[in-house]
């Protein structure tokens, strides 16, 4: 970071700070049981948790209590349409607003302290005080429970303004290189004074998702060039050559996936492949991806939440990874999702060989260093027996 924009960022957190003592002003009391459950992060950190809420819900610790649910407002629609029985009220951010508005950062606070919570749990293992650490700070909870994490990546600026004693319990989660999933289902297990639960990221199959009216062609495969941080970037070129090599030899037809802002990535693909793809780049919503993932013969993706709800629908999934957060998203334990292959920089998979790598070390940027060869290797190793009849396919229950 720059020095420029090192000062950028201190005047940011000063700022905040005022708003956050602002709202710290404003009498409020607790009213009763209430719970706050906050868990803010993007898509794939809420697919790697969902299917344990439900166990907080019905737990013996929570029996009673009014539960509200504050979420990062991308994975809203996956939340209603699976998960809205775990809470009574749920509140949903929109992390940019929270970043750049001052005004709508003391609204959504103030909402929050006046809520009256006599408990929070932050199911978060990267906290934040930017975001999701302040919002438990602001609650008028007196039992706020979070996971011990390391916060080497914060400013000076940041842990000198960070007000101690925030939470009154910490749980110790495991290593950082523990996968996020079996994580929080250690966390959750310690919250409520259980053993562990079974995790899994599957879909249940009583799950209903919407029709899907795209035009859809027939046996095709999905690819996600893009994703919410720049730095995730693999050449457009190799994506191009990729998506060639899989149509040709496989006979199936690429779906571009992705929002509005990765338009940047997927233009340039879709100029290249013409009407031999279906560009569907901020066409779908959540729920519509999901299905388009479940009957795809599969995914071809940066490291996004794609890959999360891919596995999530039982799709296989082959994903580009720079090996930052290493054993923490990716691979994925093969009793989680046994078609889930992580494809690393040839650098990156050297020192996982030697046992010499440090994830936290790793450039995001290392990922566009994959070599295509070494993408499609794999793929023409791993997808013929993938296609074999008796696989399974779509979504699963265990």
């Amino acid at each position: 970071m720059s020095v420029r924009a090192q000062w950028a960022d201190s005047v940011k957190l000063l700022c905040y700070q005022v708003v956050y003592h602002a709202v710290k002003c404003l009498p409020a009391r607790q009213k009763g049981p209430r719970l706050l459950l906050v868990k803010t992060d993007e898509i794939g950190d809420y697919v790697l948790l969902r299917n344990l809420l439900g166990l907080i819900r019905h737990s013996e610790a929570y029996r009673g209590h009014r539960i509200t649910f504050i979420g990062n407002h991308s994975f809203r629609q996956l939340f209603e349409i699976c998960d809205a029985a775990v809470a009574d009220e749920t509140i949903w951010l929109d992390k940019l607003k929270f970043r750049r508005s001052l005004s709508y950062r003391f609204s959504l606070l103030k909402r929050v302290r006046q809520t009256g919570f006599s408990d929070a749990v932050n199911l978060i293992y990267s906290r934040s005080f930017r975001v999701d650490d302040l919002l438990v700070a602001v609650s008028t909870s007196s039992n706020n429970i979070g996971m011990v994490t390391i916060d080497s990546w914060q400013t000076n600026m940041e842990r000198m303004l960070t007000p101690g004693h925030v939470y009154h319990r910490l749980e110790d989660s495991g290593e950082k290189t523990l996968f996020d999933g079996i994580r929080n289902a250690r966390f959750i297990g310690r919250l409520l004074d259980r053993e562990p639960a079974p995790f899994s990221t599957r879909l249940p199959a009583d799950v209903s998702l919407p029709p899907v009216d795209l035009a859809l062609p027939g046996p095709y495969f999905v690819v996600v060039p893009g994703a919410g941080n720049k730095n995730k970037h693999w050449p457009s070129e190799n994506f191009v050559s990729l998506i060639h090599h899989v149509s040709r030899t496989y006979n199936f037809m690429p779906v571009i996936c992705g929002g509005n802002t990765d338009r940047a990535e997927t233009e340039p693909i879709i100029r290249a492949l013409g009407k031999t793809a279906l560009d569907l780049t901020g066409r779908t919503t959540l729920p519509e991806l999901l299905a388009i993932l479940r009957d795809a013969r599969c995914l071809i993706s940066i490291d996004t939440g794609a890959v999360h709800l891919a596995a999530a629908v039982g799709c296989p999934v082959f994903g580009l990874f720079s090996g930052l957060h290493y054993g923490r998203f990716a691979p994925y334990p093969s009793e989680i999702a046994s078609r889930f292959f992580a494809i690393y920089p040839d650098e990156t998979e050297e020192k996982i060989n030697i046992g010499q790598l440090i994830p936290d070390t790793i450039p995001m940027g290392l990922m566009s260093k994959i070599p295509l060869e070494k993408v499609i290797r794999l793929i023409d190793h791993e997808l013929p027996a993938l296609l074999q009849p008796g696989q399974p396919t779509g979504i699963q229950t265990n």
